[in-house]
């Protein structure tokens, strides 16, 4: 207890042999490295799923019961059969249709992911920061980790077939993770053999980058000015990789804040879809309730094949994969709507239960999901067709988002980009534009 007889999250509590570092409380003060945790945070996740939901806005289709987007009933959003575990978050969510990114409307259907939080084509000569980074940037050094950079599948893919929503201030890919296990010994396992290999890690990692750096101002004092420019733009990866490596040995010394993990599925696998997901949900849940970061992005489903492209006819009894779900989808077809919204009623249930879990948890004046802007969506209306996207976003409310509403913007001519200025904003990051934005969007905020 310090003199104001508050409590400091940098006091912990002993007891059996373990430092337990609190979690979050609100009685906390401003005493923790200079950061105001008297005050919840302001926290923004990203979540896709790739080649398109099962949509119609159409009351005349046969198989409209099926589809993502809701109908309005009396004023108020009634969803249909796929996402009807949305129901009871009906005025904690608001549905967008009609918004797209207008430089990757006439890329490769299968490309647009790469731009999904970024606006950028992913074949043009500049790539913005995904917007989780750029609030990264401005916040990220307040907790352990700047941001969490998730995926079903893991990695980067290549250009055209991202396996991450995430990119770097140079617009360059961040790999995503997805392996469980990792993530949580990253975030809360204190035990001394891994701290003392993340330790060693850091140290080589360290070491590396200043070997990079020296052979790359060696490089410079030989080549063009062209190529000098080039190497400026790397560079300024590099030391953005350093950046991050001294900020995680500062925090090497502070101990990991400990969770219960016994209801954690760690070695849960694409065999068991529903176990993986709601354990990466569950791992995102405690990463925000430890304030151990405040920006996520979470890949579900790629545009690529592979397990988790297969997961719906091995593990949830359909007939195809999610990619030629999709593409069935893109007709009439009442069986193809079915089948592609039950892929969706799937993922819908998962994030109902993260949803719960979050406006269950109290924080000032609301909870956790009224200070967190949850972003979910895809960039395909249908396969291969980078418009109007059907996108949804959840909590905010103590940020200032109005709830409750389908905004419908097919004839607004509004980028996207608009949303993720607005967004960043409502976070007080102190941004006047991003990638193609043209203004704030005020049709969403209260």
């Amino acid at each position: 207890m310090n003199n104001s007889g508050i409590l400091s999250r940098r006091h912990f509590l002993y007891g059996s042999g373990v430092a337990m570092l609190l979690p979050r409380l609100e009685s906390l003060a401003a005493n923790d490295g200079g950061t105001d945790t008297s005050t919840p945070p302001k926290r923004f996740l990203g979540l896709y799923v790739g080649h398109g939901f099962a949509v119609t806005l159409k009351d005349d289709h046969p198989a409209r019961d099926w589809s993502w987007y809701p109908r309005i009933i009396d004023g108020r959003m009634q969803f249909g059969t796929s996402m009807s575990a949305m129901q009871p978050f009906s005025e904690q969510v608001s549905v967008i249709h009609g918004l797209e990114h207008p430089q990757v409307v006439a890329t490769n259907g299968h490309s647009s992911a790469d731009s999904f939080l970024t606006g950028s084509n992913p074949e043009g000569s500049v790539i913005s920061p995904s917007v989780d980074q750029v609030a990264a940037m401005t916040y990220g050094q307040r907790t352990r980790f700047s941001s969490l950079v998730l995926g079903n599948e893991g990695g980067l893919g290549a250009s055209g077939s991202s396996l991450t929503l995430s990119y770097n201030r140079s617009g360059r890919a961040i790999p995503s993770n997805n392996n469980p296990t990792d993530i949580y010994n990253r975030l809360f396992n204190s035990d001394p053999t891994i701290i003392r290999k993340e330790k060693e890690l850091f140290a080589r990692n360290s070491a590396l980058v200043d070997r990079v750096l020296s052979s790359a101002k060696s490089l410079q004092r030989r080549v063009s000015a062209a190529d000098n420019r080039k190497i400026d733009s790397y560079l300024e990866s590099v030391r953005a990789v350093e950046k991050n490596i001294e900020r995680m040995q500062r925090w090497s010394d502070t101990p990991k804040p400990e969770v219960d993990a016994r209801d954690l599925s760690l070695k849960a696998t694409v065999n068991e879809p529903r176990l993986f997901i709601q354990t990466m949900y569950d791992l995102i849940y405690l990463a925000f309730m430890t304030d151990s970061t405040r920006f996520v992005t979470y890949m579900l489903q790629s545009m690529i094949d592979g397990p988790w492209n297969d997961m719906p006819r091995n593990a949830l009894g359909l007939p195809v994969g999610h990619h030629r779900l999709a593409h069935a989808a893109a007709g009439t077809g009442v069986k193809a709507m079915e089948n592609l919204g039950t892929y969706d009623r799937f993922q819908a249930e998962l994030l109902a239960r993260f949803f719960h879990k979050m406006a269950g948890t109290p924080e000032g004046e609301g909870s956790m999901l009224d200070n967190t802007i949850v972003f979910y969506g895809t960039s395909n209306s249908k396969t291969h067709v980078n418009r109007d996207y059907p996108l949804m976003v959840a909590g905010g409310r103590n940020l200032g988002i109005r709830h409750g509403v389908f905004h419908d913007m097919t004839t607004s001519g509004v980028p996207l980009s608009n949303l993720f200025l607005t967004f960043l904003q409502l976070m007080d990051v102190p941004a006047k534009n991003f990638s193609d934005s043209t203004r704030v969007m005020q049709e969403i905020l209260a």
